[in-house]
């Protein structure tokens, strides 16, 4: 963000708890894998240890989904390697392509 990588549209999402940041994720035009023909994808999906089990992450998914559905956008896609995670938030496997670290990674959408 800090030298202008970030589309005008794309943003960082922050949970905060008091004064302390708990989770983060990103809405941006791509993710890990530049091969892969989709956009806008929901990114970086982190929740601290504490916060954890406390849906910090839907949370964070839906606010992000809103934001990207009030722009314009009317699916969104998430890169993964995790089972039964993202399909609690209504995403489906479209698709698995590899990153650039070797290891095929999943392709999740879900319509806005």
């Amino acid at each position: 963000m800090a030298e202008g990588a970030f589309a005008t549209w794309e943003r960082v999402f922050v949970a905060v708890d008091g004064d302390i940041i708990c989770g983060y994720c990103t809405a941006r035009a791509a993710d890990c894998i530049p091969q892969a023909p989709y956009t806008p994808y929901i990114g970086y999906v982190f929740v601290a240890e504490p916060w954890r089990g406390r849906r910090v992450s839907q949370q964070m998914i839906e606010r992000a989904a809103d934001y990207l559905r009030g722009i314009g956008f009317d699916r969104v896609h998430i890169v993964s390697d995790h089972d039964g995670l993202y399909e609690k938030y209504g995403f489906a496997v479209i698709d698995r392509l590899p990153a650039p670290w070797g290891a095929m990674q999943k392709i999740y959408m879900r319509r806005l």
